[in-house]
């Protein structure tokens, strides 16, 4: 087959492509040259060929053939129409006939097929017909463009990378992220992945963890009429990030301590409270390196850091060992906790830790943080018990405070331990009044923080005195009242027996009024 040469040699076909197809060559992929471009310009090669043909039959002639011929290196293309070689020609847009034929090229006969351009577009198709070819290239590419994002954006998913504030909603904060291969692409931190001291105002920038990429979903229609929501392939993405995710503390750990990222330290469990309070436990595989020191650094420089940037979050670093007694005594440090008192079941994954009473609200903690965040990363459910050293001494009829967990919750305990309440009778006998200021803490004045930092002795500020408001008071009353009261259906007349010889009065409780 032979291709007619058209008259005019000096048209620019580059610049017409150019003007039809510009974002092909502008394209950023086509731009990097560290991306694999040659799949890619195939793909818009392919969709060009199709699309020229689909036209070329709604507009020329619907029996129409033609060959195309692509260069994507240069974004150059021709089009070529296919005429067969007849005697007489019937239908001129398709046929050719062989007295014509035979002028150009002699070596060709009836039946054959003669190429004849490379042809102007814009005298074969409409301009609704070229705007049509030039918008699916321009969405081809944008697909594709979208799609090398995405697949650069799936390898970073479960790293940490800094990101730039873009733009604060109500309901999350979008950051900026340039990756390897300069793309931008928009980071949304919700709410809920976000920790309660972190401020973006504040920080403009940030470590976040890659948690995962959502593709735009469409709702599609079964053979059985049920509705489902799939995600589009060439959908728009959202890459969602955290900063309250365990493997958020995990990446951060890796990046500061050389030998977890070796493989030297293992880090077994973590387990956390956001912005609170997290425990790590971790172990060494190497004889010459102590897990907890390295991972800690010299003068804890090294968790210095990562506690910075979780906003001062409290981290207890711990020795992991597979035996659960000293495993489960070591997770709720601060508590001072023998092994031997930890009584655990590995089939029923509980445990019994009896400790002594001066060390209970610490194994408790503030919030019951401590012993939710031992449970987790023992994975034990654990029940703690109060030993009392001198047997002699102990009220039979009396009840430990702490057998009150389910009913009170843990940080209500925590505050009736650290008021000196540690018993129920001790409860009944300081009365309502007391255990009111055992659940409003104690009243020493509010240390004055700037930025994170406390500022409470610096010249010129006074601490703030702190204030609790008359509806604050009614509520805290009310609790007061109730925790007297189910206290004190746990005993009969004669177990509470002389409990109130010294104030006669305090077995009988006048109720507030529900003002609600």
């Amino acid at each position: 087959m032979v291709r007619k040469k058209i008259k005019d040699e000096g048209v620019d076909r580059r610049a017409q492509i150019a003007s039809a197809f510009g974002e092909i060559e502008q394209s950023k992929i086509f731009l990097d040259k560290r991306t694999e471009s040659a799949a890619v310009k195939m793909d818009i090669a392919d969709l060009l060929k199709d699309i020229i043909q689909k036209q070329l039959r709604k507009d020329y002639d619907p029996e129409v053939e033609s060959n195309i011929f692509i260069n994507p290196e240069r974004g150059d293309f021709e089009v070529y129409i296919l005429k067969k070689i007849v005697k007489e020609v019937d239908i001129e847009s398709i046929e050719i006939s062989l007295d014509e034929v035979r002028k150009i090229d002699d070596s060709l006969d009836i039946g054959d097929y003669y190429e004849e351009g490379p042809i102007k577009l814009d005298d074969y198709l409409s301009r609704k017909s070229i705007q049509i070819i030039k918008q699916s290239v321009q969405k081809k590419v944008r697909d594709l463009e979208r799609l090398v994002v995405y697949e650069e954006c799936l390898e970073k998913v479960g790293e940490v990378v800094a990101g730039e504030v873009y733009q604060i909603r109500s309901n999350e904060v979008i950051f900026t992220y340039n990756t390897s291969k300069d793309h931008r692409v928009e980071l949304v931190l919700p709410k809920s992945e976000m920790m309660k001291k972190d401020n973006p105002r504040r920080t403009p920038r940030m470590k976040l963890y890659i948690k995962r990429i959502e593709r735009e979903k469409v709702k599609t229609k079964l053979d059985d009429g049920n509705v489902v929501e799939r995600e589009k392939a060439d959908g728009g993405m959202k890459v969602i990030v955290s900063r309250v995710d365990d493997r958020f503390l995990y990446k951060l750990f890796e990046h500061e301590v050389p030998e977890i990222l070796d493989g030297l330290i293992v880090i077994k469990a973590i387990a956390r409270v956001p912005g609170e309070r997290a425990k790590v436990a971790v172990e060494s595989t190497s004889a010459r390196i102590d897990p907890v020191g390295a991972t800690v650094g010299y003068r804890g420089k090294r968790i210095q850091s990562i506690v910075k940037e979780l906003n001062n979050e409290n981290i207890d670093v711990i020795y992991y060992t597979d035996e659960p007694q000293i495993y489960i005594s070591r997770a709720m440090q601060p508590a001072k906790i023998d092994p031997l008192t930890v009584h655990a079941d590995p089939k029923t994954r509980k445990a019994r830790v009896m400790l002594k009473p001066d060390q209970i609200k610490y194994a408790i903690g503030k919030n019951g943080n401590n012993i939710h965040l031992a449970e987790k990363l023992t994975g034990y459910e654990i029940d703690v018990y109060r030993d009392v050293i001198d047997k002699s001494m102990e009220d039979p009829t009396d009840i430990d405070i702490i057998e009150f967990r389910e009913e009170f919750g843990d940080d209500m305990i925590y505050q009736l331990l650290d008021g000196g309440l540690d018993t129920a009778k001790k409860v009944l006998k300081a009365g309502v009044e007391e255990i009111e200021n055992a659940l409003l803490g104690p009243s020493k004045p509010e240390e004055v923080t700037v930025f994170g930092q406390p500022q409470g002795r610096r010249p010129g500020i006074k601490p703030r005195e702190r204030k609790v408001t008359e509806d604050e008071k009614r509520y805290w009353k009310k609790i007061a009242e109730n925790i007297y009261k189910t206290v004190k259906e746990q005993f009969t007349e004669s177990d509470l027996q002389g409990l109130f010889d010294d104030d006669a009065n305090q077995d009988s409780i006048e109720p507030v009024a529900d003002e609600s």
